[in-house]
């Protein structure tokens, strides 16, 4: 009997813990991630389940978009899942989790983490003070990194601030560089190995410094002499060296010189050549060009009438110089700020032409042959001043340009943005900005076909100026709220 009792109590108990009641997973977190997002971008999220009986979970997110994720793998209790997802269409979309346990019970949805997907976004990094912006590139892992200065951060003065963002926009790391005086990033490169390239002035001498993949510098290289010297555009040349543009006070024939520097892959100097007359000259962008020279532009006093001239100059591979062709006229400032080798041979280079003491001018696009000869030439403008820093060719032949708008718009300066066709005929335009003043610094066209440009903006952000990192779809438009 006693031993029956025993079977009896075995199976009882064996009973009781097979129809052991199994608990739905609790509602999972409400996804984190992103409140915005450009269309076809993927965005990710994340989101967690805790189980009561400590069974594992998988967990599935509903997109908002008649879409919803595959069920993730089974993770124990309580550990975080992520999923991917872009929308093509803009628009607000609640995004939701729901939880499974390794029996099959489900859990309710989630509330909704809400994300507005949009043609395009803007962004605004700084603090209280100034805080500015002149040059991004579209990053392998299609994020973004930006170079400028600040003076709310860093050991003092300005100081070099570089911000990786990631596909949305979203900051991912930043690094300061400098000392206690005025330290200034002008341009900004991902090399072919994956670091980054800052190119600028510290203190008073123009500088290359390099980082790692995560921001932290691995060296610096500084050229300079006795003066001012300072860096403008930085280039990788197809040697896995480099090439910076900029002007230089301690060498050459007059006030300041167009200064061009290669080096090799190190930093270390390899030529150094310096050009310009006794006037003041400046070098503002330079390119290698396909048969392995470079081409520099920037302005030069031709000594002829009042007012500067946009400076065009070619070389071969040793720096020496093939030609140089000058454009402009008497009493007009005119000054290349941008160039670029197109795809036929020639030349295209932006810039402004100014009235001399007026302090009204415009946009100016100039075309070239091969060798320097003007083939078309376009401006851009009203009655206030314009002005165009950056060029890109587009994938389909064009061109795309953005500077300030002086003449229209609700600000005393806008960012403009400027598509043109293949002869430099405007395509579309668009303003971008608010009730103070904003500039475009730098834009390209990213692998989706938008375009991603930075600058500055007095309007928007928290302080005296902040930068301002803008993505746009191809045709220009953001789609979003202070957008068009």
């Amino acid at each position: 009997m006693f031993r029956l009792s025993i079977v009896l109590s075995g199976v009882l108990l064996a009973l009781a813990v097979g129809c052991k009641k199994n608990h739905a997973p609790d509602v999972p977190s409400v996804p984190s991630g992103p409140a915005s997002a450009a269309l076809n971008a993927p965005c990710t999220f994340s989101s967690r389940a805790d189980d009561a009986d400590g069974d594992s979970v998988a967990v599935r997110f509903d997109w908002a978009d008649g879409d919803t994720s595959d069920w993730s793998p089974y993770e124990a209790s309580g550990e975080p899942v992520t999923a991917s997802h872009s929308w093509s269409t803009s628009g607000t979309y609640g995004v939701r989790s729901q939880a499974r346990d390794a029996e099959g019970m489900l859990s309710s949805w989630s509330s909704g983490h809400a994300v507005r997907a949009a043609r395009g976004w803007k962004r605004t990094l700084g603090g209280s003070g100034s805080d500015l912006a002149k040059s991004v590139q579209q990053t392998s892992d299609g994020g973004y990194i930006i170079t400028g200065f600040t003076d709310c951060r860093g050991a003092g003065g300005l100081d070099i601030w570089l911000i990786k963002t990631d596909v949305n926009g979203d900051t991912e790391w930043t690094r300061t560089y400098g000392g206690p005086g005025d330290d200034l990033g002008y341009s900004v490169l991902q090399a072919s190995d994956g670091a980054y390239l800052v190119a600028g002035v510290l203190g008073s001498d123009a500088c290359i410094i390099r980082t790692e993949p995560d921001g932290d510098s691995a060296w610096v290289r500084t050229f300079g002499g006795t003066a001012w010297d300072g860096g403008r555009c930085l280039q990788q040349t197809r040697d896995g060296g480099y090439v910076i543009a900029g002007s230089t006070l301690s060498y050459g024939a007059g006030e300041s010189d167009a200064w061009l520097v290669k080096t090799d892959v190190a930093g270390s100097v390899v030529w150094s050549k310096t050009f310009g007359g006794p006037q003041g000259d400046q070098g503002y962008s330079v390119r290698q060009t396909q048969d392995g020279g470079y081409i520099l532009t920037g302005s030069t006093w031709a000594g002829t009438g009042l007012g500067y001239y946009v400076w065009l100059i070619k070389t071969d591979a040793a720096g020496t110089v093939v030609w140089d062709k000058l454009y402009g006229g008497v009493g007009l400032n005119r000054r290349g700020e941008c160039v670029l080798q197109a795809t036929d041979g020639g030349y295209v280079v932006v810039g402004c032409t100014e009235f001399a003491f007026i302090g009204a001018g415009d946009i100016w696009l100039i075309k070239t042959d091969a060798a320097g000869d003007t083939v078309w030439t376009r401006t851009f403008g009203g009655t206030g001043f314009e002005m165009g820093h950056s060029v890109q060719q587009t994938a389909d032949g064009g061109y795309i340009v953005t500077g300030f708008n002086g003449s229209s718009g609700a600000g005393s300066y806008e960012i403009w943005l400027i598509k043109t066709d293949g002869s430099g005929n405007e395509v579309w335009d668009r303003l971008i900005g608010g009730t103070s003043d904003d500039d475009g610094a730098c834009v390209h066209q990213t692998t989706d076909g938008g375009y991603i440009l930075t600058g500055c903006t007095d309007f928007m952000g928290s302080g005296y100026s902040d930068i301002w990192l803008i993505k746009t779809d191809a045709e220009g438009r953001l789609d979003e709220v202070g957008g068009d």
